[in-house]
Parts: structure tokens; sequence; C-alpha cells
């Protein structure tokens, strides 16, 4: 299992593909700082990819706090939760 750390809104086009089509099967996305706000404006997307690609979608609820937010997509995670999520992956890939 590979975690995928995303930290952006968005991205240019070309990167946000390679992103997205690099995800496998059993993966985690984690959306942290900015990109956190995906769970809000880019809801539908994220569905379909974690359905598509059989990947868990995580979040940081030091980020949810910080923009007041409870989204409904994703689990949220503590810092030591991330830490452990961060040691248990085979890979680490920030984006």
């Amino acid at each position: 299992m590979r975690l995928h750390q995303i930290n952006q809104l968005d991205y240019p086009a070309t990167l946000e593909a390679t992103w997205q089509n690099s995800v496998q099967a059993g993966d985690q996305i984690l959306l942290i700082e900015e990109g956190f706000l995906r769970t809000i404006q880019q809801t539908s997307v994220l569905q379909t990819l974690i359905n598509a690609k059989q990947a868990e979608l995580y979040y940081l609820k030091s980020d949810a706090t910080a923009y007041g937010l409870s989204p409904k997509l994703g689990i949220a995670l503590s810092d030591e939760e991330w830490v452990e999520l961060t040691f248990s992956a085979e890979s680490n890939i920030s984006w």
C-alpha cells in the first residue's frame, strides 16, 4: 500500500491527472493543509476516485478544525494516527 499525501486544493491539469492515475487498488490518500478543502469542493471527484481504485481517503482532524468544516467523506486522523499511517505505508508520495 502506498500513501499519497495531497496538500493543495488544485494542481495544474497534467499533475492532477498524474497523481490520480498513479493511485492503485488499495492505496491510501491523505488530504492535508489546503488539500483538505477537496473534501468539500471536490467530493464527487474524490468519491469516484476512491470507488474506482478501492482506495481509502483520510484527512487531518487539525485541518478540519482550522477550516471549521466537517466533511462527509474520508476518515479523520489525529496527528499521532497520521504518523502511524505514514510509517505503515510501503511508500509515501507527496504531491
